[in-house]
């Protein structure tokens, strides 16, 4: 009978040497490969990282060739992992740039599909984010990237391209104090992309706020091959007409290499030269410009500023429709309905002026702001422009008294043109002869060692001084206002019709010693 040892040996055999060994050879195989697929994916990792930071480095220098050679980068890493997040966030943020701020055909397309591999794979990133708000302002809905960004931001969510996309929305609204402190969140937070700077630059521009210059100034400075940089600090100085012949060779040296601008930039250079032509007084000219520039990007507001503006200045029956399209296309500009205002009325339109300034006040009606102790305020009750442009209108059009009360309004506002709004109600009290009311208002800004800035502040404090017969001081207060009328490059003529006016004046009076005294002191003072 056979015992149980040597049953067990019939049903299970002692594994052999060989067998051990094929087993061992699996196992290592195995273990290899392992250890391969876990090193190829740390290296891929390594390499995507690598390739993503030359992409950004590339990007940064910020025009449209910059960005295309940042997309092969990025092409290259998602050619190691289709499914990487970083580099499909961050062509579906470079394609949202090329889309809309170059305009580059076909770019559109390009960002929605990789904004859509973004958030398929979760990318967790700026730029996925960023996009995604982009996009959503592209179809028009501001609330709703409002929202998106803010709902970000309770998460923690930061970064530059969505404080942009979060300062677009608010301004898109008419919210453009809270605009503002999402354009420099940006800068802050990017400081080396000069597209940020560039945004802020032309917001400001836009809102007629000082600081464009300084803010493109510096940002050529950072990059001097940086086209959205450049054009700015070239429109910066023809809008304050400061330095044009250098806005010019800007202009002319920029469009020696058409090939490299996009469409809007290169529609936005015309838009500057037709606003030099403007300066030169060749209308034709500059609405021929402006007309090209259009046809480039319909939505340039600087082409059809300047079409509207030569429009005007020649006074022709079309100019206020051209700023009705001007308005229409950005509405969330004050300087455009400003200074079309201003132009209209100079024009002999004052209806289409005033027409002008109440599609501003209907934009801008509904917009509030928080104060700091939390309360809300009303952003045209602080809107000091507004309510002097209107003044300026009704005061023009013979309607003192509501021009008096707009003018107690841009006073109320207690804001950065609250000088400006004494000034003009006291010229407007100088209309009506009620002198002693006049100087009260006048005694604050036109202090008597020449420091005040309002030139016709000075001449109509010296004219209420003439009123008294007090001609030494009031001859004073005229050499003021000569002297900050030059400083403020008003051409020749018209200071020496000032000069000419005041000497005249003395003479009709029989103070013709006066009048000799004057005309040897205020000479050199234009001179």
């Amino acid at each position: 009978m056979a015992t149980d040892t040597e049953n067990e040996g019939g049903w299970k055999k002692r594994e052999s040497f060989g067998s051990a060994m094929v087993q061992i050879f699996i196992v290592g195989l195995l273990l290899a490969l392992t250890v391969f697929l876990v090193y190829r994916r740390g290296s891929n990792k390594r390499d995507i990282a690598e390739l993503m930071q030359q992409a950004r480095q590339t990007a940064l220098k910020g025009n449209a060739g910059d960005l295309r050679k940042a997309i092969k980068l990025a092409d290259e890493a998602l050619a190691k992992d289709a499914n990487a997040g970083d580099p499909n966030a961050f062509e579906a943020a470079m394609y949202t740039d090329l889309w809309m701020i170059h305009h580059e055909p076909g770019a559109e397309a390009k960002a929605k599909e990789f904004l859509e591999k973004a958030k398929k794979v979760d990318a967790q990133t700026e730029d996925r984010y960023g996009a995604e708000a982009m996009h959503l302002l592209a179809k028009g809905d501001f609330k709703g990237a409002e929202n998106f960004v803010e709902d970000l931001r309770k998460k923690g969510g930061s970064g530059a391209r969505i404080f942009y996309a979060q300062a677009l929305a608010m301004k898109y609204q008419g919210n453009l104090k809270l605009a503002g402190v999402g354009f420099k969140a940006s800068v802050d937070k990017a400081w080396k992309d000069l597209n940020y700077a560039s945004g802020w630059g032309e917001q400001l521009m836009e809102e007629g706020t000082p600081g464009a210059l300084d803010a493109f100034t510096k940002a050529t400075g950072q990059n001097s091959e940086h086209f959205r940089a450049r054009l700015g600090l070239a429109l910066a100085r023809v809008q304050r007409k400061d330095r044009v012949g250098d806005a010019e060779n800007i202009i002319k040296e920029l469009q020696t290499r058409d090939a490299e601008l996009s469409p809007p930039q290169r529609a936005r250079a015309l838009a500057i030269s037709a606003a030099i032509l403007n300066i030169q007084q060749q209308y034709d000219a500059a609405i021929t410009s402006a007309d090209q520039a259009i046809a480039l990007n319909p939505d340039d507001g600087w082409a059809l500023l300047a079409k509207a503006n030569a429009l005007a200045f020649k006074k022709d029956p079309g100019a206020p429709a051209a700023y009705d399209a001007l308005v229409a296309r950005a509405p969330a500009a004050p300087t455009f309905y400003f200074e079309g205002a201003a132009n209209l009325l100079k024009a002999g339109m004052p209806d289409a002026a005033m027409a002008l300034l109440s599609k501003y006040e209907t934009f801008f009606k509904n917009v509030k702001n928080q104060t700091i102790d939390g309360k809300e305020e009303i952003y045209l009750d602080r809107d000091d422009r507004y309510w002097l442009a209107r003044g300026e209108l009704l005061r023009t059009g013979g309607k003192p008294d509501e021009a008096m009360a707009a003018f107690d309004k841009a006073i109320a506002a207690k804001s950065i043109n609250l000088s400006r709004a004494y000034y003009s109600k006291a010229a407007l009290l100088v209309e009506k002869k009620e002198w002693d009311k006049a100087g009260e208002l006048l005694v604050d800004i036109t202090p008597p060692d020449g420091s005040g800035r309002i030139p016709e502040a000075y001449m109509a404090m010296g004219e209420i001084l003439f009123q008294k017969k007090e001609w030494g001081p009031g001859c004073q207060n005229y050499a003021f206002a000569l002297t900050r009328m030059k400083a403020a490059q008003e051409p020749r003529e018209k200071l020496n019709d000032l000069l000419t006016d005041v000497e005249k004046r003395l003479k009709s009076a029989n103070q013709r010693d006066i009048a000799k005294v004057w005309v040897e002191e205020a000479k050199p003072l234009i001179q």
